[in-house]
């Protein structure tokens, strides 16, 4: 009978630490429904036209995600308003998620040992200045989301999806996108760029729903792309609806009871597969001298081959949050160990 116990207990003690091992990352790139249509905007805050790209939301009642960064567009670190745009959109009821900390292409990341601080420091920023962890990432340039062919690349994408996931995080890509970093005042080529989507004679408000790709860091974006998109995209018969609701996920992880950030708060507005990869946006390169980081040039670069010490480096860099995990599953597994000693 010794040895039938044993077998039930291992397999039901594998069982469960299985089942605490954290999922990957899930990944969105469209809505649950067909007909709505989702703005997002990458890169700020930028102090002079975040807030104008807010006054064209308010005018359209529209509900946007801002994916930030601490050190690109401006500098969260040492920027009061910098920071005062972050919570006038948080306040003004638009999501906010991560972008990373320096606007890092996380394949660079790896190679570089700087996942914890694009990722973790930047979900620390975010809690810092509005009260709650995001659940939202976006990657830059879109690595580590995509179908790679490449080996090294496939690799690395998996271990960025397991990072993300073991943190709490959605990633968030995008159906179609404005190339406005690129177009600027050029909204005609804007426009075909979305088409190459919309246009489709297979698509309609009927069938599909879209994530759109913008940055509210250009004035040609907030005061021209911007409103032309959305009536663009209105004449379609498409709806605007927030991100939450295209893809039924909470934007947030969790609420701080910080009252001084939510005090602060206030004094804001009131209110898969192959067609995946053809949505792959060229990374742009930022470059704004009032930013106090080097950390912006961020044209895609060529991943090598790197050694088996580079490829694992991603679970070396958090020791206290691989810690926390790890103590938490082991007080979970002694106390089902405990439980399930007492039953046999």
């Amino acid at each position: 009978m010794f040895p039938k116990i044993n077998l039930k207990f291992l397999t039901l003690t594998a069982l469960f630490a299985n089942s605490v091992i954290a999922d990957k990352a899930k990944i969105y790139r469209n809505c649950l429904k067909p007909g709505q249509f989702v703005l997002t905007f990458d890169d700020g805050p930028n102090p002079e036209t975040t807030p104008i790209a807010l006054d064209v939301l308010k005018k359209y009642n529209i509900k946007g995600t801002f994916f930030i960064n601490a050190h690109n567009w401006s500098d969260l670190e040492n920027d009061p308003t910098a920071i005062e745009t972050v919570k006038k959109t948080y306040a003004a009821g638009h999501d906010i998620g991560s972008h990373t900390y320096n606007h890092k292409d996380l394949f660079e990341a790896i190679e570089e040992g700087s996942m914890k601080e694009n990722v973790d420091d930047m979900t620390d920023k975010i809690e810092e200045i509005i009260g709650v962890k995001p659940a939202y990432f976006r990657p830059p340039c879109g690595n580590g989301a995509y179908n790679e062919s490449d080996p090294h690349k496939r690799e690395m994408s998996e271990m960025i999806q397991e990072y993300l996931g073991e943190r709490g995080y959605n990633i968030i890509m995008w159906g179609t996108d404005t190339m406005d970093w690129q177009y600027k005042e050029d909204v005609d080529s804007v426009i075909a760029t979305m088409n190459e989507q919309l246009a489709d004679p297979n698509v309609s408000p009927k069938t599909h729903s879209f994530i759109t790709l913008m940055h509210d860091v250009y004035p040609s974006t907030v005061n021209i792309v911007l409103p032309t998109v959305i009536e663009y995209v209105q004449s379609l018969g498409y709806e605007f609806v927030p991100l939450s609701e295209c893809i039924g996920v909470s934007p947030y992880q969790s609420i701080s009871n910080d009252k001084e950030n939510q005090n602060n708060l206030n004094n804001g507005e009131s209110n898969t597969t192959d067609e995946n990869n053809k949505n792959k946006s060229a990374c742009e390169t930022n470059t704004n001298n009032s930013t106090t980081t080097s950390n912006n040039t961020n044209s895609t670069s060529t991943i090598t081959n790197s050694t088996t010490e580079s490829t694992v480096s991603i679970n070396k860099e958090d020791d206290n949050t691989s810690n926390a995990i790890t103590i938490h599953s082991s007080i979970i597994l002694s106390v089902v160990i405990a439980i399930l000693s007492l039953l046999f």
